[in-house]
């Protein structure tokens, strides 16, 4: 696929933008409907209220334009009350909806907003634990847990944070980090999506290593390379071996939702989350390998999975709970955007 496929597709995905506002009004959305189209919203964004500022951010940040710009500080300033939710998810909310408004487009406000995000959620850190816990806010169990999803954004948030000199925060992003590569990743690269803890931080279980969802693989993927493009390492070995155990299983195809189940459906926000951990290796190593990989995948992805109207099929939420197994998905429109603007010199920074 060439760049000019490339470009235009991007281009969908931000006219999509538009069209998906149009349809949620003052609500975030969170997965759409193959066939009708029609949007599930949430009030107050749920876990993926960020991905949606986080669209806005980067359609600023490619148009230049001050009138998107400006509605994406007004979806900002929506998630600044969510700075007292107990979950560690509050660094997926604040780095893709704050942070990269600040990162991508020099926002004071977006900035704010972002280090607010990142103090709240540095003081749930448990030193017990040795990490920042998974949270009991949306209903989920209390029982103290590590998990992968959020791995990303919570060490690029609280780095932010640390880098803007609000509060010495690089050592307890690392020690958190380095916490979840005890408890998660497999000497293979497989990854656990979660552990569950005992009081002492030792883990009570959570799990087979490389078993579940391939998007915990892929946030995996990701959450690793963030680290290493932190501190280099062993963070680097780490998602060097996951990115291996991703490539070796799947290689450059749209991977099934449920491991070990080839007759699941595919889950196509797990392929460009692992793109983008991808591109961020490929630069932390200097191995242009790993990148030939991302856009290898990306072109699988809008070949096969994006329509011209800038609407990403095929993504799985919660197969087991039958929710969205098929769907357009906030997040993945938001990482496919990412990897495009990426990879046509969109932007200059890597909106993750």
């Amino acid at each position: 696929m060439n760049d000019g496929d490339l470009r235009g597709a991007l281009e969908a995905l931000l006219r999509r933008v538009t069209v998906v506002a149009a349809q949620v009004g003052d609500r975030f959305p969170l997965y759409a409907d193959p066939v009708s189209g029609d949007w599930v919203s949430t009030r107050r964004g749920s876990w993926t209220g960020g991905f949606w500022v986080g669209w806005w951010w980067l359609r600023a940040a490619v148009s230049g334009l001050p009138a998107d710009q400006n509605v994406a500080q007004q979806w900002t300033l929506r998630l600044a009350p969510r700075a007292a939710d107990d979950t560690v998810t509050r660094g997926m909310t604040f780095w893709y909806g704050a942070g990269q408004g600040h990162r991508l487009c020099g926002d004071v406000l977006a900035g704010r907003v972002a280090r607010d995000g990142a103090a709240a959620l540095a003081d749930s850190f448990d030193p017990r634990l040795g990490l920042m816990p998974v949270g009991g806010a949306f209903g989920a169990d209390p029982t103290p847990r590590a998990g992968v999803d959020a791995l990303a954004g919570t060490v690029a948030l609280l780095a932010m944070a640390a880098d803007a000199g609000a509060r010495d925060l690089d050592g307890l992003a690392r020690t958190h980090a380095e916490r979840h590569v005890e408890l998660l990743v497999g000497v293979d690269g497989g990854i656990r999506p979660e552990a569950v803890l005992r009081p002492d931080g030792t883990a009570a279980g959570g799990g087979d290593l490389s078993a579940g969802w391939a998007r915990g693989q892929a946030w995996g993927v990701l959450g690793l390379a963030v680290a290493a493009r932190r501190w280099g390492g062993g963070f680097t070995d780490a998602g060097c071996r996951a990115a291996s155990w991703w490539l070796a299983r799947f290689g450059q195809q749209v991977p099934v939702a449920v491991l070990g189940r080839p007759g699941s459906p595919v889950d196509t926000s797990a392929a460009v989350i692992a793109a983008a951990g991808l591109l961020t290796l490929s630069e932390v190593t200097a191995d242009d390998a790993w990148g030939a990989a991302a856009r290898a995948i990306v072109s699988d992805v809008v070949g096969h999975h994006l329509d011209g109207e800038g609407v990403l099929r095929d993504g799985c939420y919660d197969l087991a709970g039958g929710v969205a197994v098929r769907h357009e998905l906030v997040w993945g429109s938001y990482f496919l955007a990412a990897v495009l603007a990426v990879l046509t010199g969109g932007v200059r920074e890597h909106p993750w």
